[in-house]
């Protein structure tokens, strides 16, 4: 039976990666799938976020308190890094607003096979279809057993697999049980970058509209975070960038079973009193303008029609017809919109904020404190980072440093 010099399991970003890094024919990737990199297809609304273009410090601070974990591995294998990667092997790439990095085609396919084409000119192996159902180790060999009864060994294991998000993806969470027969610890089940479904059913007829907004979210009447940004209406409550990155914490209240609630600003320019006095002159001057086309100043078009229902204000009124009371609602309203919390939506989650504990994975290596030799890498590894690409680069980057770190060991003792 051949021993293989590293087994990786998942063929995802940080198993691709480790994969392109190892370039060793002694080495073999198992991806469960028929395809490689199955979740980069659906990554970026399908555009493929391939990663972000920010400062290795903006990426700290962009993994809430974990930041400082991942610098050795960004500063092993970066932003730029990955650009090159892909733009000498035929991806081209551009820049989008906040610093994302998109393949010029909008296709996350191009990135799929781009990665796909560079590990098939290297000389690590893989196979697909490859399910693993156990992982043991012994005598300093790993011993890997597939569905179909395959066994491998290997000196080096990659546990690749990401977390358990889109198991339609393949990822189911094999990691965590792999994981926790070695000895691992992993932290409690949580989304993260999850969607929320709201309680007002009204707002379920905007789905699709997207605007920026000021928010706060208070729990139990307490205010407990404040920010801005863009939120698109789902078909049954709101996403977007601002809400995906502070799910988190909303899903912290929530599982204290407190009333969540959130205020959006549509108008974060103007003061309630500012607004009021605008609100004045303009149905002054705008005397014969409806109402529904008057709000177009300040909600999208397709919103105005609803948003007056909702208030139980005439959409077809003009701006002479509407009173002091109705014109106080429209400012309160844009100023404070409120929408009751009712659920995190983890099966929708885009990543896992749970996983294998990071005090017990050395952040210089990426391998396991507990069992020499196996590294854990990617998803599978507890927190996330905010949306625009930096999950993906933190895949990339402990893919690749688990795989220069075995590079080097093989080189002093070959196996």
């Amino acid at each position: 039976m051949t021993v293989y010099n590293t087994i990786i399991i998942g063929g995802g970003s940080s198993g691709l990666l480790s994969a392109i890094h190892l370039d060793d024919n002694k080495s073999i990737m198992l991806e469960k799938n028929d395809t490689l990199g199955k979740k980069i297809l659906i990554t970026g609304g399908g555009r493929c976020n391939i990663t972000n273009n920010n400062s290795l410090e903006n990426y700290v601070k962009s993994f809430y308190n974990g930041g400082n974990f991942y610098r050795t591995a960004f500063s092993s294998f970066f932003n730029k890094d990955v650009i090159n990667l892909l733009e000498s092997n035929g991806c081209k790439t551009k820049i989008e607003e906040n610093e994302r990095v998109f393949p010029v085609t909008d296709k996350a396919s191009t990135v799929q096979k781009t990665f796909i084409r560079i590990l098939d000119k290297s000389n690590t192996k893989y196979t697909l279809n490859t399910n693993v159902n156990s992982v043991k180790k012994e005598n300093d060999l790993f011993i890997v057993e597939t569905d179909d009864s395959r066994i491998f060994k290997s000196k080096f294991l990659i546990l690749a697999t990401g977390g358990n998000m889109y198991p339609r993806t393949g990822s189911t969470g094999d990691g965590y049980k792999f994981a926790k027969n070695f000895g691992h610890k992993i932290t409690k089940q949580m989304a993260g970058l999850a969607p929320l479904k709201i309680s007002e059913k009204w707002i379920n007829k905007l789905q699709g509209i997207d605007i920026e907004v000021k928010l706060e979210v208070k729990a139990n009447k307490k205010s407990v975070l404040k920010d801005k940004g863009s939120i698109i209406f789902t078909h049954n409550g709101i996403s977007g960038p601002v809400i995906l990155n502070n799910s988190m914490e909303i899903e912290k209240h929530l599982r204290k079973n407190q009333n969540v609630i959130i205020t959006l600003d549509f108008c974060e320019q103007y003061s309630y009193e500012e607004l009021d006095r605008k609100l004045q002159e303009d149905f002054s001057k705008n005397s014969n303008k409806s109402i529904k086309t008057y709000l177009h100043n300040y909600l999208p078009k397709r919103m105005s029609n609803e948003y007056l229902n909702h208030l139980n204000i005439d959409p077809t009124k003009i701006l002479n017809q509407i009173n002091k009371k109705e014109r106080n609602i429209i400012r309160d309203s844009l100023k404070r919109l409120v929408l009751t919390v009712s659920e995190v939506l983890e099966k929708e989650a885009f990543v896992t904020n749970s996983g294998v504990k990071r005090k017990e994975i050395n952040p210089d290596t990426f391998e396991s404190k507990i069992v020499e030799n196996l590294f854990i890498v990617g998803e599978l590894i507890e927190g996330c980072g905010i949306s625009g690409g930096y999950n993906l680069q933190q895949a990339y980057s402990t893919g690749t440093l688990a795989s220069k770190t075995i590079r080097k060991r093989l080189l002093y003792d070959p196996y």
